[in-house]
């Protein structure tokens, strides 16, 4: 482990000092590694993340902190199937599933903040049926928080973060490739494959195929900052920023869908000793809200959809 990860998880286990949001920190696989060195000191980077933001959340609501917890578990999760099927190690992609399963139950939290913090607050004034869908949402949201917070704190997470934590430090041998360089062009040129697939797939116009393609930007971006000490900082600069623009076209249409998404589930949600008029007011207030999303989706998906057609003239930074 490098000394920035090991000062992290130092201070993480032991909560010492400000329990602050901690996002990703620069890769520090170098040119000189192994693979397989590249993908320990990658395994560290992103338990660094998980285990001090892990810490964060134990000590109190923090909205941010939880989302980079998230980000954590995303980022491990990608370099597990990345690394995994380079490596051909099926039994990684267990432990994949161990990461994704745990990130998953932190998502419902983080999805009823996102919610909260940027479709209903500061909406007052647009009547008692946004007040009763924000009542609502907020009761989901500290039952939400508290599953989050058991999930943290449950033996379940220990052992996986401990877990990684052994692989990571192991000396197992996982290939016998030596080359870093070519291993990592190659495992970029996969994720980028992907992209175009699922590119190819989202001419559909349908909010699925999109969504996948979506998922291979993230796992494309998150590749290529695991890799980017090995390239010319400008190159990696210049891509990274036109990946993240396109992931911003893309993150508006997952933003429509997860509205839709969680009133779904709050309309689910049968509270006691709610008035016929006050249930009636907030389905009104989530019908309006949903059906003016929807509205919006032609719009995300066209310029989705030309943001990508712009990204496909970018040459990769890794291809020479």
């Amino acid at each position: 482990m490098n000394d920035s990860s090991a000062k992290i998880h130092f201070l993480a286990s032991r909560n010492l000092g400000p329990a602050r949001p901690v996002k990703a920190m620069p890769s520090h696989v170098t040119g000189d590694m192994r693979p397989g060195e590249a993908f320990r000191a990658t395994l560290s980077d992103c338990l660094a993340q998980i285990t001090a933001n892990a810490a964060t959340v134990r000590s109190g609501y923090t909205a941010e902190g939880l989302h980079q917890l998230r980000v954590g578990f995303r980022r491990l999760e990608v370099a597990l199937g990345a690394f995994g099927r380079e490596f051909k190690q099926d039994w990684l992609e267990d432990l994949r599933g161990r990461a994704k399963i745990l990130s998953g139950r932190l998502a419902p939290a983080r999805d009823l903040d996102v919610f909260i913090a940027q479709r209903l607050n500061g909406s007052e004034k647009d009547g008692e049926g946004i007040a009763q869908l924000r009542t609502r949402a907020e009761t989901a949201r500290d039952a939400a928080w508290d599953a989050a917070a058991a999930c943290i704190r449950s033996a379940e997470f220990v052992r996986f973060t401990d877990d990684v934590a052994a692989l990571a430090h192991s000396q197992l041998p996982l290939t016998r490739q030596r080359r870093l360089p070519r291993t990592a062009a190659r495992i970029l040129d996969r994720q980028m494959k992907r992209v175009k697939k699922r590119g190819r797939t989202a001419r559909s116009r349908e909010e699925g195929d999109l969504h996948r393609l979506r998922i291979a930007l993230k796992k494309l971006r998150y590749t290529a900052e695991f890799f980017a000490p090995l390239y010319p900082a400008g190159a990696v600069k210049r891509y990274l920023r036109a990946v993240k623009a396109l992931q911003e076209h893309m993150g508006e249409l997952n933003d429509i869908a997860n509205v839709r998404g969680v009133i779904g589930e709050l309309l689910q949600l049968q509270p006691r000793n709610v008035r016929k008029e006050d249930e009636a007011s907030l389905r009104f207030a989530a019908g309006t809200m949903v059906g003016w999303h929807r509205a919006q989706t032609p719009r995300a998906i066209s310029q989705a959809l030309k943001r990508y057609a712009k990204f496909r003239k970018v040459t990769p930074f890794w291809v020479r």
